[in-house]
C-alpha cells in the first residue's frame, strides 16, 4: 500500500498537484516544481501479498520554472491601460498551475508537463535524456503571438490576447485505424491538444507535435494554434449594481475565464471512400467559469483518411472549427455563484456526460446528452442538480470554496467517482450511476486520515483543537487518488518560515480500500517472464520484420532481416514464421550473393542452432548481412535469442526488438518496468553500424514500448 508522503515545501496555488499515467507526481511550490518519480517497492506488506510503498520509494527532483530568456519572455515596457497589468509584468513568475499531458507526446511515448506561471506564460517541460534534467521545450504563448499577430485588428489589445490565464489538456484525438495489422502512432496514442484561455476571453486550441515526426528524437516541440473562439463577457449585474455605471464596466473588463476542463471526444463516421479511406468527425467541449457563469466552447474536427497506397507521409487530413456551445445553458438562482473548479465525468460505454462545477458551499452537476454535447438543442435542455456541501460542515451556508476535484474509476464496478475537497479541509465523493437517482455526496474515504494528521498537528503545537487542514488539490490515476493537504493554526495569525513548510500527500482508492500496489503497473516490482511468454511476444515482432522483408516500402537492413530469420529458427515453434524466415533468407541469398544454404535447410522444423560463420566468409561483401565480434573479429553464432556468443567466447546481450547483439556500451535503452535491454535508435548511428539506424527507427516507431511488459523506456 502507499504510505503518506511529506514534502518540505509549501504549495503556491490551489489545485497544485498533478499525476501522470507514467506515475510521476508534479507539485507547484512557488518558483519551483517538485517532481516525484516512483521507485520499485522496497518492502512487503504484513500479509506478504502487497508491497509497501514508503516515502523513501520516491525519487525527488525539482526545477526552477521562473527563469526565462529574453527570447522566451521579452521585456515589456509600459503599455496603454487596456493592455498593461503591472501585477503580471512585475510578478515573481511563481507557478500557479501544473498538469501532465496524455502519454505519447515526446520520445519514448512519455508525458510532458505544462506549467503556467503568474506572468501568464505557459511552458512545456520534459526530462531531456541528453541533458539529464527537466528542460523547457516549448512556450505556448508563441503560438498565440504568431496567430494573433496576423489575424488581429490593430485596435485590439494584443497583449491580452497572448497572455494565458488558464489551460487544460484534452484527451488525445484518436485517428480511426485503417485495415493495417500494426496501426500508426496516431491511432495508438492519438494527437494531443491544449485548450487555453486568454485575458481577452478567447478559448484557443493548440496542437503540439514534433517538427520532424511523431517519434522524433528532437527535444523541441512545435505549438500550432488550430482554432480559436472568443467568449465575450455575458455577466449581468442588474440586481446588484447599476449596469451602465463605470464600476460595472470595470468589473466586466476584468472577469476572465478560469477553471478550464475538457470533456471526451465523441466520434461519428461518415461516408467511406473505399480502399481504407473515409471521413470522420469528432466533437469535444471545454468548460470554464466566467465570473458566476459557466461558459462552454466546442471544437469540431473533420478527419479525412487517405486511401490505402497513398504517397502522403501523413495518412490523414484534419480540419478544425471552434465555436461556443450555446446548447449547454442552464438557469440558476443569482445567489448560486459558480466559482470552480470544473470537471467532466464520463462513463465509457454510456451516452451520458456530466459537468461538475464548484459553487459557493455547493456542488452543481449538469447532465448532458450526446446531442447537447454536440451543440444541438433538445427538448428539456440541461438537467442540473445542486448539492449543498453539508458533509462534515456545521454551517452549510458558510463560504466553502472547492479547491480541488478529480474523477477516479471504481476498480470493480467501473463507475466514475468524483472526489472533491474544500478550503476548510472537508472532503466528499459522489458516484455517478447513470439511469439512477441523483445521490447526495458522501464523506470522502480519505477524510479520516486527514483528521488523524490534523489532530496530531494540534496536539504537538498545543492548539486546543483549533488546528485546521486545507486541501490544496486532488489528482488521480488508475483508480488511486492523491490528496495534497496543508495544516495551519486556526486561532492566531500564522507565522511560517521556510524550514516549517510542509505539504502532505495522502493516497487512497476510489472506495477507501487499502491501495494494492500490485494492481498499479508503475508501482510493481520487476516482473518475471516464463520462456513461453518470451517466445509468444517475440514472435509478434519477428512476424512483422519477416513479413516486411519483401515490402519495398518498408525495406529493413539485411542484417536485421537475417537476425530475425535466425531468431525464428532458434526459438520459434510456429511453422508459419519458419516459412517466412525461409522466404527472407532466399531473398537475401539472391540479392546479396551470400551462401545461406545451411540456414535455409534448417527452416523445415523448429529447434535448430546456427553455427558462427568462419572468418574467411566475413569479408566486406558479407559484412552487411552477418554479425561479427567487434573485439576479435570472429563470427557470432545463434544458440539463443537472448544472448550472443562469438567463436572466441565473447558474450553479448541481444536486443529484444532487432535480435542484434549489443556489443558497445552506452548504445542501449532500458525498460523502466522490467529492465529489458534494447538498442537505442538515436545512439546506434554514432557508431560504425550507422546503416542500422533507419531500420531501428522504423521498428521503434511501430513497437514504441517494451514488447514484453508494455512499459515505457527510461529517458
Amino acid at each position: 500500500m502507499l504510505e503518506p508522503l511529506e514534502l518540505q515545501i509549501y504549495p503556491s496555488s490551489y489545485n497544485c498537484i498533478s499525476w501522470s499515467e507514467d506515475g510521476e507526481i508534479a507539485v507547484a511550490a512557488g518558483e519551483y516544481v517538485q517532481i516525484l518519480t516512483p521507485k520499485p517497492p522496497s518492502g512487503r506488506g504484513a500479509n506478504g501479498d502487497s508491497p509497501l510503498f514508503l516515502a523513501a520509494d520516491w525519487h525527488r527532483a525539482r526545477f526552477r520554472a521562473n527563469v526565462f530568456t529574453l527570447n522566451e519572455w521579452p521585456i515589456m515596457y509600459p503599455q496603454p491601460r487596456d493592455q498593461f497589468s503591472i501585477g503580471v509584468e512585475q510578478s515573481m513568475s511563481t507557478v500557479v498551475s501544473v498538469s501532465w499531458s496524455p502519454p505519447g507526446l515526446v520520445k519514448h511515448r512519455r508525458s510532458v508537463l505544462a506549467v503556467l506561471t503568474s506572468n501568464q506564460v505557459l511552458s512545456i517541460y520534459a526530462y531531456v535524456g541528453t541533458a539529464r534534467k527537466w528542460t523547457r521545450i516549448a512556450i505556448v504563448n508563441k503560438a498565440l503571438e504568431s496567430y494573433f499577430g496576423e489575424n488581429t485588428d490593430p485596435e485590439t489589445p494584443k497583449t491580452r490576447k497572448t497572455s494565458i490565464r488558464s489551460f487544460t489538456w484534452t484527451p488525445p484525438l484518436i485517428i480511426p485505424a485503417q485495415d493495417q495489422p500494426y496501426p500508426g502512432p496516431e491511432s495508438r496514442w492519438g494527437i494531443p491538444f491544449l485548450a487555453v484561455t486568454t485575458d481577452a476571453n478567447d478559448v484557443a486550441f493548440v496542437q503540439l507535435h514534433s517538427p520532424s515526426g511523431q517519434q522524433a528524437s528532437s527535444d523541441i516541440l512545435h505549438c500550432e494554434l488550430v482554432s480559436v473562439v472568443s467568449l465575450h463577457n455575458a455577466v449581468s449585474y442588474e440586481r446588484k449594481i447599476q449596469p451602465i455605471s463605470l464600476f460595472a464596466s470595470a468589473l466586466r473588463s476584468e472577469i476572465k475565464i478560469l477553471s478550464l476542463a475538457s470533456g471526451p471526444w465523441l466520434y461519428q463516421a461518415h461516408q467511406s471512400a473505399g480502399s481504407g479511406g473515409g471521413t470522420w468527425s469528432a466533437d469535444l467541449n471545454v468548460a470554464g467559469t466566467q465570473g458566476p457563469k459557466l461558459r462552454v466552447a466546442k471544437l469540431s474536427v473533420g478527419i479525412e483518411l487517405q486511401k490505402a497506397g497513398s504517397r502522403n507521409d501523413i495518412p490523414y487530413k484534419l480540419s478544425f472549427r471552434a465555436e461556443e456551445n450555446n446548447a449547454v445553458l442552464f438557469d440558476h438562482p443569482d445567489e448560486l455563484q459558480l466559482t470552480g473548479p470544473v470537471e467532466y465525468v464520463h462513463e465509457i460505454g454510456t451516452k451520458s456526460i456530466t459537468i461538475a462545477v464548484g459553487a459557493v458551499a455547493a456542488l452543481v452537476t449538469l447532465n448532458l446528452s450526446d446531442d447537447l454535447y454536440r451543440g444541438r438543442a433538445v427538448d428539456g435542455g440541461v438537467n442540473s442538480y445542486n448539492f449543498p456541501l453539508s458533509v462534515d460542515c456545521t454551517d452549510p451556508t458558510g463560504y466553502e470554496r472547492i479547491t480541488g476535484m478529480t474523477v477516479a474509476i471504481h476498480p470493480e464496478s467501473k463507475t466514475p467517482v468524483l472526489h472533491l475537497g474544500t478550503i476548510e479541509g472537508h472532503g466528499a465523493t459522489k458516484a455517478f450511476v447513470y439511469g439512477g437517482e441523483a445521490d447526495e455526496p458522501s464523506r470522502a474515504p480519505w477524510k479520516d486520515r486527514i483528521e488523524d494528521i490534523r489532530e496530531r498537528f494540534d496536539i504537538d503545537r498545543d492548539l486546543g483543537g483549533l488546528a485546521v487542514s486545507r486541501i490544496r488539490g486532488l489528482t488521480s490515476v488508475q483508480g488511486i487518488v492523491a490528496t495534497a493537504v496543508t495544516l495551519h493554526p486556526g486561532d492566531m495569525v500564522e507565522y511560517r518560515s521556510s524550514t516549517e513548510d510542509r505539504l502532505i500527500i495522502l493516497f487512497s482508492t476510489s472506495d477507501g480500500q487499502p491501495t494494492q500496489t500490485d494492481s498499479v503497473p508503475f508501482l510493481r516490482g520487476n516482473p518475471t517472464f516464463s520462456p513461453e511468454f518470451l517466445m509468444e511476444h517475440r514472435d509478434v515482432v519477428l512476424r512483422y520484420i519477416l513479413r516486411s522483408g519483401n515490402d519495398a516500402k518498408q525495406a529493413l537492413s539485411p542484417k536485421v532481416l537475417y537476425a530475425a530469420a535466425c531468431c525464428a529458427i532458434v526459438q520459434s515453434q510456429s511453422l508459419e514464421l519458419l516459412s517466412n524466415a525461409r522466404e527472407v533468407l532466399e531473398s537475401l541469398a539472391s540479392n546479396h550473393g551470400v551462401d545461406l544454404t545451411d540456414e535455409i535447410a534448417k527452416c523445415s522444423k523448429p529447434g535448430f542452432f546456427i553455427d558462427a560463420k568462419p572468418a574467411k566468409l566475413l569479408d566486406a561483401a558479407n559484412d552487411n548481412v552477418f554479425e561479427r565480434c567487434d573485439i576479435c573479429g570472429s563470427g557470432i553464432g545463434w544458440d539463443s535469442s537472448q544472448e550472443a556468443q562469438c567463436a572466441s567466447g565473447h558474450v553479448f546481450v541481444r536486443c529484444n526488438l532487432t535480435a542484434l547483439a549489443i556489443q558497445e556500451p552506452g548504445i542501449s535503452k532500458f525498460c523502466s518496468r522490467c529492465d529489458s535491454e534494447y538498442l537505442d535508435e538515436d545512439l546506434i548511428g554514432t557508431t560504425s553500424e550507422i546503416e542500422l539506424q533507419p531500420s531501428c527507427k522504423t521498428l521503434t516507431g511501430i513497437f514504441d514500448t517494451c514488447i514484453l511488459c508494455n512499459g515505457k523506456f527510461r529517458p
